[in-house]
């Protein structure tokens, strides 16, 4: 590995900045101590930051002292979870219900990182913004930065993101075009007739038309889909019902659809909607359903991939960069922002002894070890980026070795 010795120096406050943010979490679009703590920290190094972005985005602007040049957007995520921790940390959550079980709070500390180091030495020509997203965890915070003009306010060539990832410690994830899937959400609400539970044929219980739907709804992929299309179809919750001899009135389904092609999420949409219509109907009930589309799949683009592989390799060293593997079935919201601008999103791997938790898991923990490694690739991508125009990425003067 070529770490970047400024950043390694680094190391201890990252770590502490990480920690703090992790005893102090805060759900989507209430990040209202993160942001704060990420604006004091730009401004202390002369980065101009403008908070609000999106509600409570932030973003800090640096311009390089090589003369003009592009400009390009990184974007860390500073959300929390609705989750209550599992494991008794020195840094743990101070917040019942609330944790960091997705990393943001290390991919925030990461790019502060990264911030401070270039604003110390910004030997760069252009612009880099550094985009502090809330609300990533379905609450659609890259939406509310867009729409909020924030590649209006902050004109970005190309955006960059990257995720901790249950992979082996160092290990480098570049896609060259589809990395993750679509994330549907649907609601379906079955309405029959509740009654006593010794005289059904009085009621029209709503249970069995809800887990009919279930079955033959999760069954869909298998059977619209080709295999080379992948789709899933999951059922999260199924409630109906308060007593163990009443038949009720309603009952609930909720899920998730998970594709990487337009078609086969219109398909699978439609699908859901005939099915369920036609099972209540058939038995004299009747469905309301929700059907949303929060997140759509995220694609980078060639040209950005192959620049990420580029800086993977010359930071981390070619036998820890894996290229192209099947994409993940898990969405981000960061497919908006590549939606307006080429770039790429890639995933940095923190699996080792002790952290073998994923993503989502009560038990997860970011690894503290991947903190300079992050900050590593976002500095040398923009050194890389940025270059002066005279001055080919190539020739570039040699790194320092860690």
């Amino acid at each position: 590995m070529k770490l970047v010795p400024s950043v390694l120096q680094l190391e201890g406050e990252m770590t502490a900045w990480r920690r703090h943010l992790h005893a102090n979490p805060e759900l989507g679009f209430e990040e209202f101590e993160t942001a704060r703590f990420v604006a004091e920290k730009l401004r202390s190094w002369g980065i101009e930051t403008v908070e609000g972005v999106g509600r409570t985005g932030v973003v800090g602007t640096l311009t390089g002292r090589l003369g003009p040049g592009e400009s390009i957007g990184i974007r860390a995520d500073m959300d929390a979870l609705p989750m209550t921790e599992a494991r008794d940390l020195p840094h743990a959550s101070k917040i019942l219900g609330k944790m960091h079980g997705c990393g943001h709070d290390g991919h925030t500390a990461m790019l502060l990182g990264a911030a401070r180091t270039l604003a110390h030495s910004p030997d760069f020509a252009g612009t880099v913004h550094f985009i502090f997203q809330p609300a990533e965890e379905g609450q659609g915070g890259a939406m509310a930065m867009l729409d909020d003009g924030l590649l209006e306010r902050f004109p970005c060539d190309e955006v960059y993101a990257l995720h901790n990832s249950e992979r082996q410690l160092g290990e480098v994830v570049v896609h060259h075009t589809v990395v993750a899937a679509a994330a549907d959400r649907f609601e379906i609400v079955v309405r029959g007739r509740g009654g006593h539970a010794a005289m059904p044929h009085l009621a029209n219980d709503p249970l069995p038309i809800a887990a009919r739907i279930l079955l033959d709804i999760e069954a869909l992929p298998g059977r619209l889909t080709n295999v080379h299309s992948p789709a899933i179809v999951t059922v999260g919750s199924f409630k109906g019902g308060e007593a163990f001899n009443t038949i009720p009135d309603v009952a609930v389904l909720t899920g998730t659809v998970r594709t990487f092609n337009p078609e086969v999420q219109s398909t699978i949409e439609t699908a859901i909607k005939r099915i369920a219509t036609a099972a209540a109907e058939g038995r004299g009930a009747s469905v309301d359903i929700t059907y949303e589309r929060p997140f759509a799949p995220t694609i980078n683009t060639p040209k950005q991939a192959d620049i990420m592989v580029d800086v993977a390799t010359e930071v981390m060293g070619l036998e820890r960069v894996t290229i192209d593997p099947p994409p993940e079935m898990g969405s981000e919201d960061f497919c908006y922002m590549l939606q307006q601008r080429p770039g790429c999103y890639f995933m940095l791997g923190q699996s080792d002894d002790e952290h073998q938790a994923a993503c989502h898991d009560t038990l997860y923990d970011f690894n503290d070890a991947i903190l300079p490694m992050g900050a590593s690739l976002w500095v040398r991508l923009v050194e890389r980026r940025l270059a002066p125009q005279e001055l080919a990425p190539r020739e570039l003067a040699p790194r320092e070795t860690e």
